[in-house]
Formats: C-alpha cells, structure tokens, sequence
C-alpha cells in the first residue's frame, strides 16, 4: 500500500520537474530574439557580421564632417599663407602625394586640405609638402590651374622632361598601363622625399581624408613604435607605420577555423563541467538544476550563444584596442604608410616595374621576405573616400569599398 500511494506523487513529480527545461527554453528563445534585434543595431558596421547593412555602413559621418572643413580650408588660403621651407635642417616628415586626374570628382583638394587645415606653425615647419602631379602633361589635372597648388606644397613634382624615362612614361599614358606607371610614380615620389633628408617619410594616395589632430597622433604612434621595438631583438626591423587598414580583412579567417573550433569546445566543455561540478556541490540548493535542465543548456542554449558570438561579427566582440599594434597580416592598402628613413632604400631596390603585384601587394612581400615587422595606428588616421579609381574603370567597386569603418567612429560637433 505504501508504494501505491508513492507511485501517483512519484509520476506527478516528473511531469512536474520535467517541463522546467521547457520554460528554460522558452525564455532562452526571447532572450535569443532580443539580443539579435540588438546585434542588428550595434553590428551594422562590421563586415565581418551576419547583421552588416551596406546601405548604413558606408554612410560617411566623421568623414563628411572632415571633408567640409578641409573644403574650407583650401578655399579660404591666399598667397600670403604660402610656406617658407627651412633649407637649414630636414624636415621631420616628408609629406608625399602623387596625384592623378580621374573621371569625375577630384579628391586630392579634400586630401590635402584636411592634412594641413588646423596645424600649428610649428607642425607646419616639420613638414615638407612633395605634392607630384603624376601627368606627362600636367596640365591635363584639373587642379592644375587651382590658387592653392602656388601656396601649399613645398615642391610639386613633376616628370623629368626630354628622357627615356619620360617617353616610358607618355606610352604607359597612351596604353593604360596603370600597375607600371603606378609603381614607377611611388618609387619616384618615394626617392625624391628621401632626398630632403626626413627622417620619416609618408606616402598618402590623393583620395585619402586625414583626421583632425593627425599630426600630433602620428608622432605619438612613432614614438610608441620606437618603445615597443625595444621588445625586439636589437637586429629586428620595422618597415612602415600603416594610417589605414581596411576592416573586411579583419573578420573571422577561414585558415583559422580550427582555432575557433578548439575555443568553442573549451567554452563548451567548460561550462558544462562548471553546473556539474556546483550542482554536485550544492545539491539541496540546486534541485531545480535537473540533468533535463543541463542538457537543453548545453547542448542548445551554449551552442546557440557561441553561434551568435560568430554571427555578430570580430570586430563587434572583439575589437582592436586603440593604440598602435603589430599588424603583419591582412593590412590592407597602400592608402597610407609612413616609413622610416633607413628602410626607404630597400623598399626602392625592391619594388619592381616588371613584377606582378600592385604597390600594396609588393610593400608586403618586400616585408615578408625580410622578416619586418609592421605595425598600425588603431583607430586608422586616413579614411579612403575615392569612389573612382585611379586605375581605370574596372576597379571603381573595389574603390567604393575600400573603407574604414572604425574611422567614422571619431567624435566631431
């Protein structure tokens, strides 16, 4: 009889316990639907999220405020503004820029207004302004003729006339040759602000916006470069500082996805031994933690929030600190890198005309190959804003997304 009269209580018990991991579930489940509504908001601008909305990524904010005061600044500089270049001692930085006409909008008023609107004058004197106009005819650039090519760079470069070199370069005009013209245009610039002695040199592609103070963050970032190479072993080189980078690159990599499937198995495992182990600890307090209740936690609600962890994206849940680091691979482009003076001759013995690759791509094999180290201002201090390339038509889509995320990211009024 005493059994007969467990039996019922027995059978409710279960019933009762065993819709427990049910309402677990169901609560999971909204929690689930609110935290993805709010990756959807937090997400938009990782590319390398599931939630990456182009229409709203790509939206210029930092930038559009940058490119009106630099607009600004170009129209409002007269003659007198012109400057004075101290022939006595080098400049700290040389400032390179190679420019070309492109269809349409011409970025390079843009680029070199946001580098020099807001500098002190004794920023100014630390820099001098090699501005190459990249054209056999140089006429043919419609800022040619504009009031502020006489008053801001220090030299505008042009090619050597009446020279082999310079029927190359007619030819290379005259059949689209963009990759050899190209990389001749950045080993010409790139020697010719070697020659006035900086010891930095920057080369920054014309349809580039610099944030504002960049002057001040680039010589901050170099001076955290020297104290963390002391890290180094004394015969370790460096050999460039990058000012952009390219957030696509920065995502979840394929050739890393057993790295993410060990450390999902730890976080699995690990939680799963932890309610065991307190379960078995405090059994009286953790009645309700049932084996049905810790195999729908582990194997849905763990699984489905590491799955999540993936699809919000790697630089929503793990984000580069600013600062500047060690970014040997997946740096992408040649928007803007500043190299130390020592360096420069091997990048011009090294980048070659007859070789495959385009600038970005050779910079990274010269650095491959010698074992240098490079390193990144986070957040980037260029934004890229060309939507035209310079290298013809086929490039336009890859122009139009070329861009840093993390730099719309700066605070303006």
């Amino acid at each position: 009889m005493h059994i007969l009269r467990q039996v019922p209580w027995a059978r409710h018990s279960r019933c009762r316990i065993g819709t427990r991991p049910i309402w677990v579930l169901l609560a999971f489940s909204t929690f689930y639907a609110l935290a993805l509504l709010c990756f959807q908001s937090i997400s938009h601008r990782d590319p390398s999220s599931v939630f990456f909305d182009a229409s709203r990524a790509y939206n210029p904010l930092y930038s559009a405020h940058r490119a009106e005061q630099a607009e600004r600044y170009i129209t409002s500089i007269n003659q007198s503004g012109r400057h004075v270049v101290n022939n006595n001692e080098p400049p700290l930085l040389c400032l390179g820029i190679a420019t070309v006409a492109r269809r349409g909008t011409q970025y390079v008023r843009n680029t070199v207004g946001s580098f020099f609107a807001g500098l002190s004058e004794e920023e100014r004197d630390s820099i001098f302004f090699d501005l190459f106009v990249a054209h056999s005819d140089p006429a043919k650039h419609r800022i040619f003729a504009e009031h502020w090519l006489d008053v801001l760079p220090d030299r505008i470069l042009q090619y050597p006339k009446d020279t082999a070199e310079f029927d190359q370069v007619r030819a290379w005009e005259e059949g689209g040759w963009y990759r050899n013209k190209s990389i001749y245009d950045y080993r010409y610039l790139l020697r010719d602000c070697y020659d006035t002695g900086a010891p930095y040199v920057a080369m920054v592609e014309d349809d580039t916006l610099a944030v504002q103070g960049w002057f001040g963050r680039l010589l901050d970032a170099l001076a955290t470069v020297k104290v963390k190479m002391n890290g180094y072993p004394s015969d370790q080189r460096w050999l460039y500082l990058r000012l952009f980078y390219t957030d696509e690159l920065l995502g979840w990599n394929s050739e890393q996805w057993t790295t993410y499937l060990f450390w999902s198995f730890v976080v699995w495992i690990s939680l799963l031994t932890m309610m065991l182990a307190t379960r078995r600890r405090f059994p009286t307090q953790l009645e309700f933690l049932t084996n049905e209740m810790i195999a729908a936690i582990a194997f849905v609600c763990i699984p489905a929030m590491v799955l999540l962890f993936f699809l919000a994206g790697k630089q929503t849940m793990m984000p580069l600190p600013s600062g500047v680091l060690e970014m040997n691979k997946y740096g992408c482009c040649s928007q803007g890198f500043v190299f130390p003076r020592d360096m420069v001759p091997d990048v011009l013995d090294k980048l070659r005309i007859e070789t495959k690759g385009l600038v970005d791509m050779q910079i990274e094999k010269i650095a491959d190959v010698g074992g240098y180290v490079r390193w990144a201002v986070v957040p980037p201090i260029l934004q890229h804003t060309g939507g035209t390339s310079s290298k013809g038509h086929g490039f336009d889509d890859n122009a139009r997304r070329t861009w840093s995320f993390r730099f719309e990211q700066y605070p303006y009024d």
